[in-house]
């Protein structure tokens, strides 16, 4: 079940209804329902990953918040200063020990998850395991959103062990927020602390927000519908077996393509997650904030997926930065070099950060390369931002706007350049993509054979109206508009023009049919 499908509308509606029906102190409990059975009708099997992870999340939670109490409660009993550090150690130790236990657990069901899609169908060819993968990933291996749900997991049982949350003693609600259904196939990432609170407080109707809700979630099917598979069309066609040998211009336009699917099939995910969460009055954190108007690599992933960024830095980065062994080589860093070695554990962090962000988006080489990439672009943007003030200021280059447009395009580049290697079949394919960029670009031939790639003339013309549409809106809420109520304030034939003129162009223009696959979200995949 998708969330642009028509179960999941009627799933919707009568988690709704129901919703606002029930008792406050019980609202939770239909969203725990609609979430158990979204979750069992898109699996289409037991749910065997997410009730382990469930099950050891609770229980790691709870001994952990155990363990803190036991620890204080013995501390206080303590006058001796070197007793008190022995005894600290020693809990301390405990906890670690249960906590690595439990990442080993739940990261070990991720990986085997992840990667041994790959590998079973070979193991089945062999015959060495006796069983038929289809049956068995559908079943039980291959749970639905697990990339998700269980870095949302590890986080919680990180922060209860920081004491920056409580330990959900209710495991009924601990299972809400990590399967909270318009969240738990592509996100985004929610900190339980905050989380729990939107279930915990009351929620009362009101005709304004669903409005709103639905509004963004239309918004964000037009996205989907309109824009990102519509581009499908054309990039599939470029990058498939087909266009092996088109020009360079084509690729060029293919790949600028891609960028723009790529955001709009995310975004409209969130649009429509937040917009379903904002009906039941939770609000989710946003995530993406206009990155294709940053001006730096660094800034373009501050925008994008904001909480898997905020995800890596706080528990990866953070924890790498804290630990005893990052405090040690930075002190050894700058020791050694005076100038450089504050940076050292900045470009660790930052080199295992991205090498973590490639290997979770995909499993293959690619993606690792990927990673790679933007790791020393960044690292390498630390190391020299100093130079680059530097150099700014011996030319005279004010931040005007030319510049900031030229440091949009720079991000641009970059972000083309990296897109190529994740959408290419293979890195042969890649590498010949590259090679046709800079030696067979070919533009007057591009320009004529663009439509021979899957798109129509027509086709281009609605892509171009809706981008357009879209780059409206953009613009507006990057200079600080709330669109939604912008509208709102418009007279009423302008107000509802608007509403149905979106309305229709989605239900007119988007890509509909039996051989379109409604699961095919982009980032599902990853």
């Amino acid at each position: 079940m998708q969330l642009i499908s028509g179960n999941f509308v009627i799933l919707w509606v009568i988690s709704f209804a129901l919703y606002y029906l029930v008792p406050v102190k019980r609202q939770w409990i239909i969203l725990a329902l609609a979430s158990a059975l979204f979750y069992v009708i898109g699996t289409g099997g037991l749910p065997v990953g997410l009730l382990l992870t469930g099950v050891s999340t609770y229980a790691c939670g709870v001994w952990l918040s155990g363990n803190l109490k036991k620890q204080k409660e013995t501390l206080s009993t303590i006058a001796d200063k070197e007793q008190k550090k022995a005894v600290k150690l020693g809990f301390e130790k405990r906890r670690k020990r249960v906590q690595i236990l439990y990442f080993v657990l739940n990261l070990g069901i991720l990986l085997f998850t992840k990667y041994m899609t790959a590998a079973l169908p070979f193991l089945e060819g062999t015959g060495l395991l006796g069983l038929r993968t289809d049956a068995f990933f559908s079943g039980i291996v291959m749970p639905l959103g697990i990339s998700f749900y269980t870095l949302t997991a590890i986080g919680y049982v990180v922060d209860v062990g920081r004491e920056q949350c409580e330990a959900q003693e209710n495991p009924g609600k601990l299972l809400l927020c990590l399967a909270y259904f318009p969240a738990i196939t592509q996100g985004p990432f929610n900190r339980f602390g905050k989380l729990q609170g939107e279930f915990d407080r009351p929620h009362a109707f009101d005709f304004e927000r669903m409005f709103f809700g639905v509004q963004r979630f239309v918004w964000g099917a037009f996205k989907k519908l309109v824009i990102a598979d519509r581009i499908n069309l054309f990039v599939g066609s470029v990058f498939g077996p087909g266009g092996a040998e088109a020009p360079g211009s084509i690729y060029a336009v293919a790949t600028v393509l891609y960028m723009l699917q790529l955001y709009a099939d995310f975004s409209g995910y969130m649009d429509m997650a937040l917009g379903v969460s904002e009906t039941f009055d939770i609000f989710l954190p946003e995530n993406f904030r206009h990155p294709y108007f940053s001006g730096s690599v660094a800034e373009f992933w501050r925008r994008w997926h904001i909480t898997l960024g905020t995800w890596f830095k706080d528990y990866v980065m953070f924890s790498f930065v804290m630990s005893s062994v990052g405090r040690k080589i930075g002190k050894g860093a700058k020791k050694r070099w005076p100038k450089m070695g504050r940076h050292v554990t900045g470009i660790i962090g930052t080199t295992l950060v991205w090498l973590l962000t490639g290997a979770w988006h995909g499993r293959t080489v690619s993606y690792l390369l990927w990673g790679i990439y933007y790791g020393a672009i960044m690292c390498v943007s630390l190391v020299l931002e100093p130079q680059y003030a530097l150099w700014r200021q011996k030319l005279h280059i004010k931040e005007g706007k030319i510049f900031m447009l030229f440091r949009m395009a720079r991000t641009w580049v970059i972000v083309f350049l990296a897109d190529i290697l994740i959408r290419s079949e293979s890195l042969f394919q890649a590498g010949h993509i590259y090679r046709a960029l800079l030696l067979d670009f070919r533009l007057r031939e591009g320009i004529s054979d663009v439509t021979s790639y899957g798109l129509s003339r027509y086709g281009f013309l609605l892509l171009l109206a809706a981008c357009a549409l879209w780059l409206c809106v953009s613009v507006l809420e990057e200079r600080g508009k709330d669109v939604r109520r912008l509208l709102a304030a418009c007279q009423m034939p302008v107000r509802w023009g608007c509403y149905y003129g979106v309305a229709l162009l989605l239900l007119i223009t988007g890509i509909y049919g039996g051989s379109y696959d409604t699961a095919a979200f982009l980032y599902q995949s990853f």
